[in-house]
């Protein structure tokens, strides 16, 4: 695992450590913090706002940006640009020996953003399994996935991705991926600046923790899902 895309609160400090030492690229960058969300009715409204407050709530980002559309390409294993279909249960960190560490991991909430993809933008395209890729996304645990997928206007989305498929938080413990995550499937994570969703009625895009004003200048500004696509063209 070498991304900045996995994201701790201070409960989690120990994993947060693991994070870093297993990136390489995640040692620097800034700490944002994104709290309370209005219930406003996204999915009636056309508008992903509420559901990406919602899942950063409580959650503090260290990371370091990707600078550039070439520096993306060059980090991440997987760039899809497609539509936000389901919020599902997601990955759990367990003990890789309960009976020596019954609690291990427990503080960890991940759940899965399933993402229809509809072009990959750099990767191998062999890697999206049916058509979708399942992306773990970090949270603080207070919003179900049944809440988020409540929320979801079908966004439009673009990711920049990690395989996280082989990722061992510590010797202490080990990934236990969801039932709705196909087997074969690869288990994807994004970089933090990396995930932008935007739904039919937003004006501009909406990342996790993050805002399009904090993109470096070598984005050329992107506001809207499609300018950070076009971004890579």
């Amino acid at each position: 695992m070498k991304t900045n895309i996995v994201v701790m609160s201070a409960a989690a400090l120990a994993l947060a450590f693991t994070a870093t030492a297993c990136s390489g690229t995640d040692s620097g960058g800034r700490t944002a913090a994104v709290s309370g969300a209005s219930d406003s009715g996204s999915v009636t409204t056309g508008s992903v706002r509420e559901l990406t407050e919602l899942a950063g709530q409580n959650v503090q980002v260290d990371y370091t940006p990707l600078t550039s559309p070439a520096d993306a390409r060059k980090k991440a294993d997987l760039i899809v640009e497609g539509t936000l279909t389901k919020v599902e249960d997601g990955i759990r960190l367990a003990a890789a020996n309960p009976a020596q560490s019954p609690q291990a991991g427990s503080e960890e909430t991940y759940v899965t953003f399933v993402v229809n993809v509809h072009k990959v933008l750099d990767g191998d395209a062999r890697r999206v399994v049916g058509g979708k890729v399942y992306v773990s996304v970090y949270t603080d645990g207070t919003t179900s996935p049944a809440k988020l997928a409540a929320l979801n206007p079908q966004a439009k989305v673009v990711a920049v991705l990690d395989d996280i498929t082989d990722w061992s938080p510590s010797p202490a413990e080990t990934v236990v991926r969801p039932a709705n995550i196909p087997a074969g499937a690869p288990l994807y994570a994004p970089y933090t600046d990396g995930l932008w969703l935007q739904g039919r009625s937003d004006t501009q895009m909406f990342g996790v923790g993050v805002e399009a004003d904090e993109l470096p200048t070598g984005w050329k500004r992107a506001k809207t899902v499609n300018q950070f696509s076009a971004a890579f063209k």
